[in-house]
C-alpha cells in the first residue's frame, strides 16, 4: 500500500503447488458497492485438490516490526525479528478462523537480504545465515496448521534512495540495477533465488514444498514505473514498463523452471490489471505483455490491491472489485484481492461485506492488510470474527488440504 500516491491519483479524476493441471492451461464519497449475483464463478476460483477454492487469509508484511528483517538480518544493528513461537501462534489463529493462506514479505527494500557486493547497489552474492533456516521453520509450522504461503520477493521501495541518508540500513534501497541490469539480475537469480528454491525442508525443497503456494515477484511495481503516470517521488531509480515486465518475466521463468509453484505480481490497483474496468489503463501483466520476455515467464494468477480511494466516482472511473466484477474486468486468470483494509475503513462497507462482495463478484481470494501491524487499516482483531464467519459459510471453497483427494498434479515436475 502506498498512501503517498493516493492524493495524486484522486487528482486524475478521473492475484500452488496444489494446483491441478488446469491452472497452467490458462488459464471522498463512498458509493454503495454494486455486487454481482450471489454466486462466485467457479471458473475463476483455484482448482486445488478435488474442488474450486478461495484463498482466504492475511498479510504478514513483516513480523515484530522487522521491515525486511524478520527472515533476513540487518547487520548494522543485528536486527532479526523472526520468532517461531509467534509464527505458530499466528498460524493457530488463522487455522481456528478457517483461513487457509498468508502473504509474507521477504526482502522489501533489500536492507536485510539478499547480500550485496557493495554498500550502495551492487550485485547479489548470497543470503545471510538466518534467512533460509527461518523460512524453513515458518514453512514447517505452516504445514502443521494447513496454512499455505505466498512469499513476496521485492517491494517497490527497492528503488528508493540508499539508507545512507535515512538510517534504514546500508543496503536499503538503490537496487534498481537488479531490475534494469541483466548481469546483476542474473546474480540475484543464481545466488539468492535458486538457492532459496533448492533449500531442503522436511524431505522437500522450498521450491517443491506443498505449503508454499506461490511467489510474488514484486509488491505494487506501478509506483516506480515511468510510463504509468503514477510515479512515487521517493523513487530515485524509476524504471520503464518494459524493464519491469522483463524483470517480472525472467524471475517468473526461473521460478517455473526450478519449482512446481505459482507466480504472481502484487498490482497496486485494478487500474493496471484490466482492459475493461471503469477507467482502467489496461492489463500490463497479462500473457501478451510478459511472454515476449520469457515464454514461461507469465503469471499463474493475478493479484490486485483495494483501498477505499479506489471506489472512484463510478461514472468515469472505479478500480473497486466491488464495483467491477472479475467478468466486468475481463480477468482471464484467477484473481486474488492481495490487500484490503482489515477494518474495512473508507470502503463503504464492512469486512463481511468486503469478503462476500469479492466472492460474489468472482474473485479467487482475499488477504487482509494486516495480521499484526495496524497502520490505520486494522489488524487481526478487526477482521477475525468476519473472516471466521465467511470461512464457515464457504467451507467447501476455503478448506485446503493435501488430504482432500489424491488426484492433484504437481507441476512442472512430480515431487515426493
Amino acid at each position: 500500500m502506498n498512501k503517498q500516491i493516493v492524493a495524486r491519483l484522486f487528482g486524475w479524476g478521473t492475484a500452488v503447488s496444489l494446483l491441478t493441471l488446469f491452472i497452467f492451461q490458462h488459464t471522498h464519497s463512498q458509493p454503495k458497492p454494486v455486487l454481482a449475483q450471489e454466486s462466485s464463478s467457479d471458473a475463476l476460483l483455484f482448482p486445488i485438490g478435488c474442488g474450486q477454492k478461495f484463498l482466504s487469509g492475511v498479510n504478514v508484511p513483516w513480523q515484530n516490526g522487522g521491515f525486511g528483517a524478520d527472515f533476513a538480518t540487518v547487520e548494522e544493528w543485528n536486527q532479526h525479528t523472526y520468532n517461531s513461537s509467534d509464527t505458530e501462534a499466528m498460524f493457530a489463529d488463522l487455522a481456528a478462523a478457517g483461513a487457509n493462506s498468508a502473504r509474507w514479505w521477504l526482502y522489501t527494500d533489500g536492507r536485510g537480504a539478499p547480500e550485496f557486493s557493495a554498500n550502495s547497489g551492487g550485485s547479489v552474492t548470497g543470503l545471510d545465515a538466518n534467512f533460509l533456516p527461518s523460512m524453513a521453520d515458518a514453512i514447517q509450522l505452516a504445514a502443521q496448521y494447513d496454512i499455505y504461503l505466498v512469499f513476496t520477493l521485492w517491494d517497490f521501495s527497492m528503488v528508493f534512495a540508499d539508507g545512507s541518508s535515512s538510517g534504514s540500513g546500508e543496503h536499503s534501497g538503490f537496487h534498481g540495477n537488479i531490475i534494469t541490469n541483466s548481469s546483476d539480475r542474473q546474480s540475484y537469480i543464481d545466488n539468492a533465488l535458486l538457492p532459496m528454491l533448492a533449500y531442503p525442508v522436511d524431505g522437500y525443497t522450498i521450491g517443491t514444498h506443498p505449503n508454499v503456494l506461490a511467489w510474488e515477484i514484486i509488491n505494487e511495481p506501478e509506483w516506480i514505473i515511468t510510463d504509468l503516470n503514477a510515479l512515487d517521488s521517493r523513487a530515485v531509480q524509476p524504471v520503464s514498463l518494459s524493464q519491469m515486465q522483463r524483470f517480472v518475466a525472467e524471475l517468473s521463468s526461473a521460478i517455473h523452471q526450478n519449482s512446481n509453484q505459482m507466480v504472481t505480481v502484487g498490482s497496486a490497483a485494478l487500474k493496471w490489471n484490466s482492459d475493461t474496468a471503469l477507467g482502467a489503463t489496461g492489463n500490463v501483466w497479462d500473457d501478451e505483455a510478459l511472454s515476449p520476455y520469457a515464454a514461461d515467464g507469465t503469471l499463474d494468477f493475478y493479484q490486485i490491491h483495494y483501498y477505499g480511494w479506489m471506489n472512484g466516482d463510478e461514472q468515469f472511473w472505479s478500480y473497486s472489485p466491488l464495483f467491477n466484477s472479475a467478468a466486468d474486468a475481463s480477468l482471464d486468470k484467477p484473481t486474488v484481492i492481495g490487500e484490503f483494509p482489515a477494518s474495512g475503513i473508507d470502503t463503504g462497507t464492512t469486512i463481511s461485506g468486503l469478503l462476500n462482495g469479492f466472492y460474489n463478484n468472482g474473485y479467487a481470494g482475499a488477504w487482509t492488510w494486516t495480521y499484526d501491524y495496524d497502520d490505520g487499516n486494522g489488524d487481526w482483531n478487526a477482521s477475525e470474527a468476519a473472516m471466521t464467519n465467511f470461512n464457515q459459510a464457504h467451507l467447501a471453497q476455503t478448506s485446503l488440504s493435501l488430504n482432500l483427494c489424491d488426484n492433484h498434479v504437481y507441476l512442472p515436475f512430480a515431487v515426493k
